[in-house]
């Protein structure tokens, strides 16, 4: 009877232990240790201020602050298991390593159990460099256009402002060569504020990573207050009195565009039929023959008046400038015209002489000129007693023909009854 009891209980102990073995090996077969990655985790920089207190900045290396994780834990775990289980972090303070390289720690922070973690990146590459801040003028380009139908152009067009700074790595601060501001100025009449984002640029054109910079505006709209204008087609109208140097005739003169549109406040605009543009804006440097000459005559406009179109700013101008040649004529004393002859006086022409007057201009005008189209003429309002004067003679001649001064003529003064 004992014996079959024993051999019972064994039989027992045999089945408890098979069942044991039995529920670890379907657990082991169904709840197996397996492995899940976890992508692009996030490297959270820790102790930053250790660079920054000693006035330099760190640049991380472009994708060498992410990691990849491969997690090893039972298939009941990985299921549960999100990047936020995992804490990773380098530390500039602690594990900086040859000045460049920062090791990477990974913490599992989750109430379950994992075997191991494996990272495909052991650190983040960074580069420490000096910290500098500099000022750059803020540049507003437009796109759009204002009301047309009114006739609107954009005036003015002023950021919220002008100059900002930009404190960063040298490397990086060093290559910005703009900012610029772009702003949609579409169904704008009167004055507006439209907003745009800044945009650092390089020597290129091309857009600058603004991570590792701090500037107004990095992160927020800039705003830019926006004025249109009324517009008006102009005609144009040079002062040629100084076109050409001395001892030079302006023969002809052309221009292309000869009307430009301006545009300003309409109070402003309205009596504006022509552009007068002063005399120094042609030929300044006293060129002779043929000259083509590209004026600038945004400069010469009244304030707050601008030209739109760039195309219209510069205009070609032609002219042909030609050397003088000089004619000499001879008169009697006896043509001159005595003004303001006193009473009781008459003039004596024995002593007079010849006077010589030699008129300069351009060769066609002086072949065409004739003597009796010149008229002298003396003054004689001064000359109250009778006595022999040097009496200055003025000369008329027509347009375009010059004559010298300080001509004079010797004329005795007699009184009227001798």
């Amino acid at each position: 009877m004992k014996t079959k009891l024993f051999n019972n209980l064994l039989l027992k102990l045999l089945s408890v232990i098979g069942a044991v073995v039995l529920w670890l090996v379907v657990v082991n077969i169904d709840d197996a240790v397996g492995s899940r990655p976890l992508r692009n985790v996030k490297v959270n920089m820790v102790n930053m201020e250790a660079i920054t207190s000693q006035g330099q900045m760190c640049r991380i290396e472009e994708g060498t602050d992410v990691v990849d994780l491969t997690v090893y834990a039972r298939r009941s775990v990985l299921n549960k298991l999100k990047a936020s289980d995992f804490v990773v972090t380098a530390d500039m303070q602690k594990d900086l390593q040859y000045g460049s390289m920062v090791k990477i720690e990974v913490e599992y922070v989750g109430d379950s159990t994992i075997e191991r973690v494996d990272q495909n990146r052991e650190n983040v590459l960074v580069s420490i460099e000096e910290s500098v801040t500099e000022q750059f003028k803020v540049t507003v380009r437009t796109s759009g256009d204002p009301d047309k139908e009114k006739g609107l152009v954009v005036g003015t067009a002023v950021p919220e402002q002008s100059v900002i700074e930009i404190t960063g790595p040298v490397s990086v601060v060093e290559r910005i060569k703009s900012v610029v501001v772009e702003v949609n100025i579409t169904g704008i009449t009167g004055t507006m504020v439209r907003s745009g984002k800044l945009k650092l640029l390089d020597s290129d054109g091309a857009a600058i990573d603004g991570t590792y910079l701090e500037y107004y505006g990095k992160d927020q709209e800039f705003n830019v207050t926006v004025t249109t204008l009324n517009t008006k087609r102009v005609g144009i109208s040079f002062d040629i009195s100084k076109a050409a140097p001395e001892g030079c005739s302006l023969e002809s003169i052309s221009y292309l565009p000869e009307t430009v549109t301006i545009a300003g406040m309409n109070s402003q605009i309205r009596s504006i039929y022509n552009l007068e543009i002063p005399p120094e804006a042609l030929n300044p440097e006293g060129t002779m023959g043929k000259v083509e000459q590209r004026v600038d005559i945004s400069p010469y406009l009244d304030d707050g008046l601008v030209i739109p179109d760039e195309d219209e700013r510069e205009i070609v101008v032609t002219m042909e400038i030609v050397p003088h040649v000089s004619r000499s004529f001879f008169f009697q004393g006896e043509q001159v015209e005595l003004l303001n002859l006193q009473p009781g006086l008459a003039p004596d022409w024995s002593e007079s002489g010849t006077i010589e007057v030699t008129v300069s201009g351009v060769e066609a005008d002086l072949e065409a000129l004739a003597a009796e189209q010149m008229v002298l003429t003396a003054d004689l309002s001064e000359y109250r007693r009778a006595g022999t004067y040097e009496i200055p003679v003025s000369v008329t001649v027509p347009e375009h023909i010059q004559v010298p001064e300080g001509l004079e003529i010797t004329l005795t003064l007699v009184k009227a009854e001798e």
